[in-house]
């Protein structure tokens, strides 16, 4: 089960795009205020609303009970099922033959075909669980004052903060990626107050024991929790062993062992130090946990600094203020803010928290070397979570990413590019099997295990285009760094495989246009003609897949004539290319989501994939297809009348529209909704307008991403300085923020103009500088001379690699 393909191609690379990333950052050097804090006057009321740390492969959730402590553990490897082949035996028949109806018209006999000989087998694909959780029964403390909960997004650690009975205790939980271990150390102010009990447990499908006098072992494996026998849905039992081990450090008083309990006794000042190993990782689970709690065992204060300078390296990248004033609110717990925010007011001081907390969450779920963020980042304390934790790719795993490039944290993309080598395999099996094309693909899931067939059901398993989405992250770190050992060894591999299966998958509609299919408009469905409301999903062409094979074609195409290779190939898309079906515009003026100009069964759908060429790619702008990009504002302005943005993460990719479409005033407005609607006390997103709504993580970072969007574009070779600035956003500031071409740009403005900027180019280029109208460039100085000059709405220079050009506007 060990993955090591994975850490080789990792490691490979890794030294080189560092490098890159440091030097593209070196003019954010932002010292972050205490004002980064999340902090509560009372103990965390549920799993959501408790303080998440993590390090990318070990996460934790902080409660702040007083005298039931929970931390709830998750490792990200810790997965039910197994390698195995999904592969419906009926596929290639089964793909031929739904082509086929779907172009006859005959879509629901096609749907019927689908579910019988295309969907996977299992239907269902593994998921991710639990560790499970840590409990800390305190002796002697039964009231409490001076309680504050806290949440250091600048140090990321928790610390919980009390008295009892005179007595000061000082709680505080991180999780260091240096040591590899969560560390929980606990002190007391007065000598021998600290009693407590430590246990280790799981929901099911664990064991654990006292090995020594200091040392809880629980060791288990993650299973499913509904076995079935229907093969169609059935998962076997199997899945990933694991082991976790937790050692108890103090200083005075004495520890005891009963059972699967240690106890401490009399202590003032305790670490325990946790961690965990999984077979995925090594052969020797035992082996790893020794060798992790023996480089962890340094004195707490040293393991602490540790944690915080590696923890920093990237944090400190990149920073946010909006107005230049003192904040009104610091002194206001940060869950009741959000209830005020809730409940209509501004509290525009509270946002650059929300945009570092999303920060924060990848810095935690995603470093160089783990898994992927997935639909929880690492998480979750279910043995069956929502929608299985996966990676959900038509949008969500996609904008887990969206603000690693743009706040400089473009090397902890590389996850994501590790679950492409992941999946290649399967990807490359799949695109065979089913659709009997070159190169490889992947449908709207992918698990631990790389899977890449269609899943679930109709609404969105039969979408193969996430494989092809994904593709395009690469071009995008290509594009922010400027790295062409990457671009050669990483991406050049996948946007030349996927164009190859994108030729075999697009086929030749009655117009002579290549369309892609048997596909979807994900998750969205329309109302089949000459009906009133039966709903379809299954069509030819819609036009999120047109927009990404357009995408797709263009980037292959640049990447080969960058790289001098495969000239054939290039020729054979380019000429696919003018094929494709061009966009439309519908009868309400909107841009349509599918070939013809169907009703949407659900108007006010969360998804808006046939915007996908608008934003996150730049087919669609307002100033090259202005015709395009108003009917992108109909289609959207559609979505919003019939209440779409029901979801944290669809109302994040509105914000970003939005802000393409430099309308910061409606890109605030929706800002506003989110936080009235997907926001927990604890800043976690949620998916859904209910009470008991899950968390997802994915508006976490797109609603960031959106406001960076607002900021700061660099689409279509243009860098555009607050392109969608609200009217509330009148005075600011950022550093570190990062535009494709490789440059770092840190920027003032006052009264809604912008005064000065610093940009730093990490490589050789032509810099198109815009700004908002009624402002212009007056000078930029390189080495105290002025360069550059006015073209038309731009102000153009020629960039060196490694020069620093400081910007005065008027």
């Amino acid at each position: 089960m060990h993955l090591s393909r994975r850490s080789f191609l990792r490691d490979s690379v890794l030294a080189g795009v560092a490098a890159t990333s440091r030097r593209g950052n070196a003019i954010a050097t932002s010292q972050p205020e205490p004002r980064y804090r999340l902090w509560f006057n009372h103990p965390a009321g549920e799993w959501r609303d408790a303080f998440p740390v993590g390090n990318g492969r070990l996460g934790a959730m902080v409660f702040g009970e007083p005298v039931q402590e929970r931390i709830q553990l998750n490792e990200e490897t810790i997965w039910v099922g197994e390698k195995r082949d999904r592969v419906n035996p009926n596929a290639a028949e089964g793909v031929r033959r739904v082509r086929e109806l779907l172009f006859e018209g005959k879509v629901k006999e096609a749907e019927a075909l689908a579910m019988k000989d295309v969907i996977a087998v299992p239907t269902r694909m593994p998921y991710y669980q639990t560790l499970g959780d840590l409990h800390l029964n305190f002796d002697g403390i039964t009231d409490t004052s001076k309680y504050r909960h806290e949440l250091d997004l600048d140090s990321a650690i928790v610390t919980t903060r009390f008295v009892s009975n005179g007595v000061t205790f000082v709680r505080e939980v991180f999780s260091s990626a240096p040591d590899q271990v969560i560390v929980v150390h606990l002190t007391a102010s007065a000598p021998g107050k600290l009693s407590f009990t430590a246990t280790l447990d799981r929901p099911a499908n664990a064991t654990t024991e006292v090995v020594g006098s200091k040392r809880l072992v629980m060791t288990g494996q993650a299973l499913p929790v509904k076995p079935t026998t229907d093969p169609a849905t059935q998962e076997r039992q199997a899945g990933v062993r694991f082991r976790s081990e937790m050692v108890v450090l103090n200083h005075g008083g004495r520890i005891s062992a009963a059972e699967n309990t240690l106890k401490v006794e009399g202590a003032t000042e305790v670490t325990l130090l946790l961690c965990a190993a999984t077979e995925i990782r090594t052969q020797d689970m035992e082996g790893a946990c020794r060798r992790y709690l023996t480089v962890a065992s340094a004195p707490f204060a040293e393991i602490k600094r540790r944690h915080i300078a590696d923890y920093r390296q990237f944090f400190r990248r990149a920073d946010l203020t909006l107005l230049n004033t003192p904040d009104p609110n610091a002194a206001i717990p940060t869950d009741e803010r959000l209830k005020r925010m809730k409940e209509g007011e501004d509290d525009v001081h509270l946002l650059p928290t929300f945009f570092q907390f999303g920060r924060y969450l990848l810095i935690s779920s995603s470093r160089p070397g783990t898994m992927a963020a997935n639909l929880q980042g690492i998480w979750n304390d279910a043995l069956d979570p929502p929608w299985g934790s996966k990676f959900t790719i038509n949008i969500n795993t996609q904008m887990n990413y969206w603000i690693a490039e743009v706040s400089g944290l473009g090397d902890l993309h590389f996850p994501v590019f590790d679950l492409l080598d992941a999946a290649h395999a399967a990807g490359v099996v799949t695109a065979k099997k089913y659709y009997n094309a070159r190169g490889f693909c992947i449908h709207h899931n992918t698990d631990l295990w790389g899977d890449a067939v269609p899943i679930d059901g109709i609404g969105g398993g039969f979408w193969p285009l996430g494989g092809a989405w994904l593709t395009t992250h690469l071009w995008e770190h290509w594009l922010h760094s400027g790295d062409r050992t990457f671009l050669e060894q990483r991406a050049y591999p996948h946007l030349k495989q996927t164009a190859e299966f994108l030729l075999g998958y697009l086929q030749t509609d009655k117009d002579g246009h290549l369309v892609g299919g048997p596909s979807c408009s994900p998750e969205n469905g329309y109302i089949l003609p000459g009906t009133t409301q039966t709903k379809a999903n299954l069509c030819m062409g819609p036009t999120m897949d047109q927009a990404i094979a357009r995408g797709l074609f263009r980037q292959f195409v640049a990447a080969s004539n960058e790289l001098n290779r495969d000239a054939d190939l290039r020729a054979e898309v380019e000429a696919a290319a003018k094929k494709l079906l061009p966009y439309k515009i519908g009868k309400h003026g909107q841009l349509q989501e599918w070939a013809e100009d169907y009703d949407e069964f659900e108007p006010g759908h969360r998804h808006i994939s046939h915007l996908w060429g608008f934003h996150p790619d730049d087919q669609i702008t307002l100033r090259q297809t202005p015709d395009l990009a108003a009917a992108v504002r109909v289609s959207l302005q559609r979505r919003l009348d019939a209440g779409s943005g029901s979801t944290g993460w669809s109302r994040s990719w509105i914000i970003n529209q939005c802000a393409r479409l430099e309308d910061g005033n409606l890109a605030y407005d929706n800002i506003k909704w989110f936080f009235r609607q997907s926001v927990r006390p604890n800043m976690f997103d949620v998916c859904g307008l209910k009470d008991n709504s899950p968390y997802q993580i994915d508006g976490n970072f797109g609603m960031p991403a959106g406001m960076t969007e607002m900021l700061l574009q660099s689409h279509g070779d243009v860098v555009r300085l607050l392109p969608a600035l609200p009217g509330v956003w009148q005075d600011g500031s950022f550093q570190g923020f990062r535009a494709r071409g490789g440059y770092t740009v840190n920027l003032t403005w006052k009264s809604g103009k912008p005064v000065s900027a610093v940009v730093l180019a990490s490589r050789a280029g032509k810099l198109r500088l815009a700004v908002p109208h009624g402002s212009r460039v007056e000078t930029v100085q390189l080495r105290g001379k002025s360069t550059g000059k006015a073209e038309g709405e731009e102000y153009v220079i020629e960039a060196e690699a490694g020069a620093r050009y400081s910007v005065r506007f008027v």
